[in-house]
């Protein structure tokens, strides 16, 4: 084996293990967050850090390449000729696919995490939904996570019932991680039509590219809105509004990317 051939089998066989260890590394943070939610009595927060603790350890992961082909491979490399700017290519490549990848693991991951929390939360919805004239049992509506004014079906007293804790919590941010999830096609749609945009020239994106991109966009925030509306009702009042930002929030875009 000649040197430029050892030096890309080495370069290659590094770039392998990264691969590997990244995907080794995500199994165990879905493992660990997962557990880590049960055991500590589906506190959320306290998961959620966990989490940015072990996405802060991956991203240094995916920093290697550059720092390795930087520091060590790119100055052998170059030494033996200009083959070193194709293996340059492999290591932008797998950096960026894996970056890719653990922004997409995430979305999920929080969405799964999310999703457990729910099912927990959701049990303790009328725990504390009693009358407070005739302590009849009363049933909350789970789909709104604040007070509720309900009336006892036995004696007609209007009561004021906060939920539990967290149930309550359900709305602070839960409810969004579970519509993206649930909208994770539409979302891949719509960042494969920007992809799609973005590797054209502004000359060469005409009405049908511009349109693509725009039917794709309106259809994943359509989907995540109606998602979130199904899960908390008090989202169907903020429908209109929202959909109008994102509707000048495309507007401001495009008028930016074609000038």
């Amino acid at each position: 084996m000649n040197t430029q051939t050892y030096l890309i089998v080495r370069w290659d066989t590094f770039l392998e293990k990264i691969n590997t260890r990244f995907q080794e590394s995500l199994k165990h943070a879905e493992t660990a967050c997962s557990e880590q939610l049960v055991e500590t009595d589906y506190e959320y927060e306290t998961v959620f850090r966990s989490w940015q603790g072990m996405k802060a350890q991956i991203h240094e992961l995916i920093r290697k390449i550059d720092t390795v082909w930087d520091g060590k491979v790119m100055p052998e490399m170059r030494a033996m000729g200009d083959f070193y700017t194709d293996e340059a290519a492999k290591g932008s490549q797998l950096n960026d696919s894996l970056t890719e990848t653990l922004f997409s693991f995430e979305r999920q991951l929080e969405g799964k995490l999310s999703r457990a929390y729910y099912d927990h939360a959701i049990q303790s919805a009328d725990k504390k939904s009693f009358c407070t004239q005739c302590d009849a049992k009363l049933a909350i509506r789970k789909d709104i996570f604040r007070a509720q004014y309900i009336s006892c079906p036995y004696c007609n007293t209007v009561n004021t019932i906060e939920p539990d804790t967290k149930f309550m919590k359900l709305g602070w941010g839960i409810i969004d991680n579970i519509a993206a999830m649930n909208c994770q096609k539409e979302y891949a749609a719509m960042e494969n039509a920007l992809s799609a945009l973005h590797a054209l020239r502004k000359s060469e994106r005409g009405v049908a590219e511009w349109a693509s991109y725009e039917n794709a966009y309106y259809h994943y925030w359509e989907k995540y809105f109606q998602e979130r509306i199904v899960l908390n009702a008090d989202a169907q009042e903020r429908y209109v509004a929202v959909m109008e930002r994102k509707r000048k929030e495309f507007e401001n875009y495009k008028e930016i990317q074609t000038k």
